[in-house]
């Protein structure tokens, strides 16, 4: 009897015990913050496939600010601006640069922090350069030194990998087309690129929340120790 009176009295004081050390413990998940992201990359391009050489990538440089309203959505607003570069036959001095509004989708690969990205989304592009010949269209009012504009606005597509780096960078890696409709002919690829770039992304992405889905503050762990320490005073005799 004794025996068992000491066995439930063991199993009251853990319970007890085990009540009081859990005292104020969130269970909740983290919650998740809408955040805003900058990144810069580099950028290899196919420019303009209706008047460059098809297949010769051109390098430039790609900046943009991610909007991250969802861990598996965010949008990008970006810039791509290339280096003034020639495309023989045919140009020389040839400025281009697009802008870009994308949407992002992000897919979680098992268990590591590879994700993997699908965008879509549209772009305005523009591009201009000096007409040097042989024309190959047999336009006459195409002439040597002549300055060839062009500007339109197309959509974008393509696919990428994101991986975390510490808890301030992403690294990414990406393979997008641009492609659009030129004087209401039909609607083909004007421009493929491959994106090396890296993302700042604040640490204070997923935050413990309390019951009621409100941000849980951090505890003091100095508040309540006011001890004031003196040595004691000698005994006299």
């Amino acid at each position: 009897m004794k025996k068992m009176q000491l066995l439930a009295f063991s199993l009251f004081s853990i319970s007890i015990f085990a009540q009081q050390s859990h005292t104020g413990f969130v269970s909740s998940p983290p919650k998740f913050h809408k955040h805003f992201a900058p990144s810069a990359a580099f950028s290899y391009s196919v420019i303009n496939n209706r008047k460059e050489v098809r297949g010769q990538y051109k390098p430039g440089i790609n900046v943009g600010l991610s909007y991250v309203t969802h861990p598996w959505f965010a949008w990008s607003a970006e810039y791509s601006w290339f280096f003034k570069h020639n495309s023989s036959p045919g140009f020389e001095n040839i400025n281009a640069w697009n802008t870009e509004l994308n949407g992002n989708l992000l897919m979680g690969m098992a268990n590591s922090d590879l994700k993997f990205r699908f965008l879509f989304g549209m772009n305005y592009m523009k591009w201009s350069g000096t007409f040097v010949g042989p024309s190959l269209n047999d336009n006459q009012g195409w002439y040597v030194g002549k300055t060839i504009n062009q500007d339109w606005v197309g959509g974008n597509m393509g696919v990428g990998f994101d991986h975390h780096f510490g808890n301030y960078f992403e690294g990414y890696i990406d393979f997008r087309i641009r492609f659009a409709s030129e004087k209401r002919d039909l609607i083909s690829i004007s421009d493929t690129a491959f994106n090396f770039g890296l993302k700042w992304s604040p640490p204070n992405t997923f935050v413990k929340v309390d019951k009621n889905g409100k941000p849980q503050k951090k505890k003091n762990s100095s508040q309540g120790s006011s001890r004031i320490y003196k040595w004691l005073k000698r005994r006299t005799t």
